[in-house]
């Protein structure tokens, strides 16, 4: 009966009391991988962070450059950044390292499509007719970058209107 009770316990507990070396390497190795992947995830989310930051700010300032606009009288025919003072809208530029492109250009109201454009004797675009309402679009370029230069995409397109009152 005693040597019967000891198999038993022998079965149960297994034949060795301790670790094998397989068994120690398989749980370094998934320790490993586990701690390994801890930094990548939180690079993609400290990226995610930062993107979505990147678009909150241009959204803020596409928003204040069409009220600033907006707020502003009148210009007739193209009106392009960075003419400023009496050949074009004031913008708020911004300081944060963003890029911005303003274009406000007259469109046809039934349609809105865009007027007819040439140009003068001095190259600069003109419009055959402004009929009092100009399509607004902004765009605000990354941090670091420039409409214009190579390789830079804006961040955030937007569009809007301005009609003479």
């Amino acid at each position: 009966m005693k040597r019967c009770k000891q198999v038993s316990c022998r079965v149960i507990r297994g034949a060795s009391g301790g670790a094998t070396l397989v068994e120690v390497t398989i749980a370094i190795i998934v320790l490993a991988f586990l701690v390994g992947s801890v930094p990548a995830a939180m690079l993609a989310v400290s990226n995610a962070h930062f993107r979505a930051n990147e678009i909150r700010i241009a959204e803020n300032l596409t928003r204040n450059e069409f009220e600033y606009i907006k707020s502003q009288d009148y210009k007739l025919g193209n009106v392009t950044y960075p003419l400023v003072g009496e050949d074009g809208y004031q913008l708020i530029l911004p300081d944060s390292g963003f890029g911005l492109h303003v274009e406000a250009c007259p469109i046809y109201p039934g349609n809105g499509t865009e007027v007819h454009k040439g140009l003068n004797g001095n190259g600069i675009v003109v419009y055959d007719n402004d009929y009092g309402i100009q399509l607004i679009t902004v765009e605000v370029y990354g941090f670091g970058q420039r409409y214009g230069e190579p390789g830079s995409k804006p961040l955030l397109v937007s569009t809007n209107y301005k009609v003479a009152r």
